[in-house]
């Protein structure tokens, strides 16, 4: 809410295209926010409706790298360095057949025997 009102302040040129309904609006979200409710999603919905607001809130909020998409000219992902083979410790296994399920996070769910019905799988046999 701090780049809202900070935009509403110094950038009035961006608040006049629709005769001042959009900066109404805004003020009366900001009003209510000020008053304890929770209006992060509206207010979102009102800037990003005006490609001028939109970019000039994306400018003020450029404190966090965007890390969900790739940024133009900039490299793509790279992988982590080694392999991404399971330890041998966290690896399920059928006593009859040759399934294997391998455990990549603590906590993560097993499934309760093999796909065959050969019974329950076992760790690391």
């Amino acid at each position: 809410m701090a780049a809202v009102r900070a935009m509403r302040g110094e950038a009035t040129d961006l608040w006049v295209s629709d005769g001042g309904t959009l900066a109404r609006d805004v003020d009366t979200v900001l009003a209510r926010a000020e008053a304890g409710e929770q209006v992060g999603e509206e207010m979102l919905t009102l800037l990003t409706t005006d490609p001028a607001l939109r970019d000039e809130l994306r400018h003020r909020l450029l404190g966090d790298e965007d890390t969900y998409r790739e940024a133009a000219g900039s490299p793509s992902y790279t992988p982590l360095a080694g392999l991404a083979d399971p330890s041998a410790e966290m690896v399920y296994r059928c006593r009859v057949c040759d399934y294997t399920y391998p455990i990549f996070e603590v906590g993560e769910p097993v499934p309760e025997g093999c796909p065959d019905q050969h019974g329950p799988l076992v760790l690391g046999v």
